[in-house]
């Protein structure tokens, strides 16, 4: 099965086209299988020199050049059940493998082949990061109730003789067994609302973080994906999705959990021996969270799940926790404190190649004053500050830091401007030349959130200096 998959235009305007082909054949000769790697359905020839990347969802080998700041990551996903329909297995696939990951790519047609029972799909869209020129290419493979996925993501043609040859050395196996065709998608309705499926299939998205493994004292292993960071030990797995905003339909009916819980969870798993938390009566800091037995709706497989929702400024927090029985979730989660304290792994080193560019931070409160022997009204105190830090690729650094503060009228304002040569390491950033020339040492960590991640700087000698910073350029 040969297929022309990959269109790009190397020079800026009125760019030639680069072709790259792959060939899949469904038999695996011997002269290729001493020197290959098999992942799921799929055994290949692994770029030469190129670094691996594993889970259990998939397999990924990733190239760069420090020199000409060209990169490249080939990824193999693991197998799920196919749809039966080869435009809903495509649209799935591109919209969470692709069209999540990469802002700005735009779905094409794709071209089709087909061997051996097997269909591929193949489709590239141009799309920039930092700047630069990158390119997004899918191929999506379909058959014997199967859909599995490999994706190419680079800035420079200067790998396509490597992605080639991996490409044209894939081989794929049918199923040993038949297999039980399912939607990739399932629709589920809440007792409020119709929730849109989320897909159990993992997508990619490292969300811009190099060092984006964190192996913890403790045993837990932290990886960050598109929807979520997921958090395993052991045979525990806890899923961290990312913040989702409380909506005024969800509060209808005083059931914001049940809501969330069937949004999340539902769509996934069918459930049985559904239990909530009993908080003794009303309360103010209230713990919402679930138990339930469950079937993972592709897998089969039988698990127990916790659900915790931790409301907070009007978005929720919620943790999934997968274990293999309840009593595995107890000797792991004996209260609820345990729990609530998996928010802390979502925490990723830095790498100075991360945090080249602006990043930001903003915040204001305002009171509004009475007198307590007239009640009269004393006016406004209000305070407001900003915060911007600036790292270029040398290395060099630049902080501007602004404010007010005070009764409105007779407010006091501030402003400073630092710079000179940042040391980072995975944990630290230490800054030169700050307030009265004096170094400051951060404590240095990145938050993946949906579509990116926030860099928390916290100064050690003083750790109320406290920045939760956004990348704006």
């Amino acid at each position: 099965m040969i297929l022309p998959i990959f269109e790009t235009n190397p020079t800026p305007m009125n760019r030639k086209i680069l072709s790259l082909t792959i060939v899949l054949l469904v038999a695996i000769g011997p002269e290729i299988f001493a020197q290959s790697e098999t992942f799921d359905l799929a055994t290949f020839l692994p770029p030469t020199g190129w670094k691996k990347e594993t889970n259990n969802s998939a397999v990924s080998y990733v190239a760069t050049n420090s020199v000409s700041r060209s990169w490249c990551r080939v990824t193999i996903f693991k197998s799920i059940g196919s749809s039966n329909d080869l435009n809903t297995d495509f649209d799935h696939e591109w919209n969470e493998l692709i069209a999540k990951s990469y802002t700005g790519t735009t779905k094409p047609k794709p071209d089709v082949t087909e061997e051996d029972g097997w269909t591929a799909q193949s489709a590239a869209s141009p799309f920039t990061f930092q700047g630069q020129q990158c390119h997004a290419l899918l191929i999506a493979i379909s058959g014997y109730g199967k859909a599995l996925s490999v994706t190419v993501i680079m800035n420079s043609e200067e790998y396509k003789r490597e992605v080639e040859l991996f490409l044209s050395s894939i081989k794929l196996k049918r199923p040993e067994v038949p297999v039980v065709v399912q939607s990739v998608i399932a629709n589920t309705t809440s007792s409020s609302t119709t929730s849109p499926a989320i897909i159990v299939k993992e997508a990619p998205g490292n969300q811009g973080i190099s060092l984006s493994t964190t192996n913890f004292d403790d045993g837990w292993v932290a990886q960050p994906f598109a929807d979520y960071v997921k958090v395993t030990k052991g045979s525990t797995t806890v899923l961290l999705h990312y913040a989702i905003e409380i909506t005024d339909e969800m509060r209808q009916g005083n059931n914001m959990e049940g809501v969330l819980f069937d949004k999340v969870i539902l769509p996934r798993y069918n459930v049985s021996n559904i239990r909530k938390f009993d908080n003794g009566g009303p309360c103010y800091f209230c713990v919402y969270f679930f138990e339930a037995d469950g079937v993972d709706k592709l897998s089969g497989k039988k698990v127990h799940i916790g659900f915790r929702v931790i409301p907070v400024n009007g978005i929720a927090r919620c943790i999934e926790i997968i274990s293999p029985s309840q009593a595995d979730f107890q000797r792991t989660f004996p209260k609820q404190e345990a729990v609530e304290a998996m928010m802390n792994y979502n925490k990723f080193a830095v790498a100075l190649k991360d945090i080249v560019g602006t990043w930001e931070e903003s915040s204001g409160s305002a009171v509004n004053m009475y007198s307590t022997i007239t009640g009269a009204y004393a006016g406004m105190n209000t305070a407001s500050s900003a915060h911007k830090f600036i790292f270029n690729s040398d290395g060099t650094y630049k902080s501007e830091h602004s404010g007010a503060s005070g009764m409105v009228g007779n407010m006091q304002f501030f402003s400073q401007k630092y710079s000179g040569k940042a040391t980072v390491t995975n944990w630290d950033i230490t800054l030169p030349n700050r307030f009265n020339g004096k170094t400051d040492v951060f404590w240095a960590q990145f938050e993946a959130v949906r579509g990116g991640r926030v860099l928390r700087l916290v100064d050690k000698a003083y750790s109320a200096m406290d920045y939760n910073l956004v990348k704006t350029q």
